[in-house]
């Protein structure tokens, strides 16, 4: 397996922080899947992040992006993009 890229170069630098998760977060307070805990997570939807650059289209822009909370967040990470013993493979 290769190493992993730091967050830095897989898009997730200063810009990322200061637009995107700034944005997302002060517009989004309450995790807006479950409506009770404090969005602590600036999520890219509906389209992935990986989505985003494929079209072309900004993906530090907080109007792509939802708030989360740390719960919701791993819940709809695991459910969208699978790794480790949950990698899905070709065969599903």
């Amino acid at each position: 397996p290769r190493p992993r890229r730091s967050a830095a170069a897989q898009g997730y630098g200063r810009e990322h922080e200061q637009r995107f998760r700034a944005g997302v977060l002060e517009r989004d307070t309450t995790c807006v899947l479950c409506r009770k805990a404090p969005a602590v997570h600036a999520d890219h939807w509906p389209l992935s992040k990986r989505e985003l650059v494929a079209r072309d289209l900004d993906e530090h822009d907080p109007r792509r992006g939802r708030g989360l909370c740390h719960s919701c967040h791993s819940s709809e990470t695991a459910r969208h993009q699978p790794g480790g013993w949950n990698r899905r493979g070709p065969e599903y």
